[in-house]
């Protein structure tokens, strides 16, 4: 299963073209879903309980499985019921493209607006704003703000804003 330490020691986040986050078919639920389900599977390599995400998004364990079902129809999640959750090749792709927009987003108003913007919020941005919007607050990052994006996932790895600016 591939992890966001996977992600950053063998690929920038630059390689993730916005294009790559399919909103004809990826509603911004679904995708706060599966990026969920990818944070919490990185923490361990393990797959994840529909249980898990099911408290983790206070939400219904029906309602988690249900959309565990959709992702995985969709190709972005593996599913076996009773046995968990992982994020699919192109699932884990997508994921850590949003990851980087909503570190973008929280980065950008940390820094330049000393705003400390919630996860979910931060979130709704970044899936809303354009590749080339997103890539405009970063240039106006002039340092990228790693305790904001740890703040977001709660670990120690990589920021993607500091992995795409090096790039």
């Amino acid at each position: 299963m591939s992890t966001y330490r996977t992600m950053t020691s063998a690929a920038s986040p630059a390689d993730i073209p916005d294009t790559v986050i399919p909103r004809d078919s990826l509603s911004p639920t679904a995708g706060w879903y599966l990026l969920t389900v990818s944070r919490l599977s990185s923490r361990g390599d393990r797959q994840v309980r529909t249980g898990e995400l099911a408290d983790r998004l206070a939400i219904s364990p029906a309602s988690a499985t249900e959309m565990a079902g959709t992702l995985a129809d969709d190709g972005l999640l593996e599913y076996e019921k009773y046995a968990g959750l992982e994020t699919t090749a192109r699932g884990t792709e997508i994921a850590e493209s949003l990851a980087w927009r909503q570190c973008v987003v929280t980065s950008f108003f940390d820094r330049l607006l000393a705003y400390e913007i919630d996860a979910r919020t931060a979130y709704r941005i970044g899936y809303t704003v354009p590749e080339d919007g997103i890539h405009r607050l970063q240039e106006r990052i002039d340092e990228p703000r790693i305790e904001a994006c740890q703040r977001l996932r709660g670990d120690d790895d990589e920021c993607l804003v500091a992995t795409r600016v090096e790039s």
